[in-house]
């Protein structure tokens, strides 16, 4: 219930919020609540990209991203992503979360969050890739990018990205693989 809230205060906020250009970099502010704390009592590690998920949401209403979504009824759907951890947030701490796209392929948004406390010092950091699909076909990225800024063209992809990307499709193809053998394994045992 707690994300629900914070989710409809930062739709509300984006929608009042002057709109922002699709390479800005937006800013949503948050608190540390008592649901959000781990038995260490400093904010979970997951809690983290459930903020992040709510911090994309306003990137998306600032920059127009999120009224193409509603006109054309893609879904979004976040493919991975990854974080780095360097402060941990205590209870009643206030952070604010930095959001800005880093660049696209032909499917994915990259988008960094930067997570900081009340000193803008650097807490977490972290990396996720998001797509549309509509009628169980993925959006490709030119068409969206038509609807919010006709004649965009993507940064260059950051080495840390490409490397991440690399490393996904590695552990995909690896998954895969040790799925099939376990699946092979499992017939040939009922079979004996």
């Amino acid at each position: 219930m707690n994300l629900y809230l914070r989710l409809m205060r930062v739709l509300l906020g984006g929608w009042i919020q002057a709109s922002a250009h699709y390479a800005d970099t937006t800013m949503s502010r948050f608190r540390v609540w008592l649901h959000d704390l781990d038995a260490f009592g400093h904010m979970n590690n997951g809690r983290y990209l459930q903020i992040m998920d709510v911090a994309r949401t306003h990137w998306m209403v600032r920059t127009g991203v999120f009224g193409a979504i509603r006109r054309n009824r893609w879904a979004p759907l976040l493919g991975g992503g990854f974080i780095r951890y360097r402060h941990s947030l205590k209870m009643f701490q206030p952070y604010h979360v930095h959001s800005r796209l880093l660049c696209w392929d032909d499917r994915w948004f990259f988008l960094e969050h930067v997570f900081a406390d009340s000193r803008d010092r650097l807490v977490a950091i972290g990396i996720t890739r998001a797509a549309l699909r509509k009628n169980g076909e993925w959006v490709p990225s030119s068409e969206v990018v038509a609807h919010v800024h006709p004649g965009a063209v993507s940064p260059r992809m950051p080495r840390l990205v490409q490397e991440w990307v690399d490393l996904e499709d590695k552990m995909y193809q690896r998954g895969s693989h040790n799925h099939r053998q376990r699946s092979q394994g499992a017939s040939i045992r009922e079979a004996c």
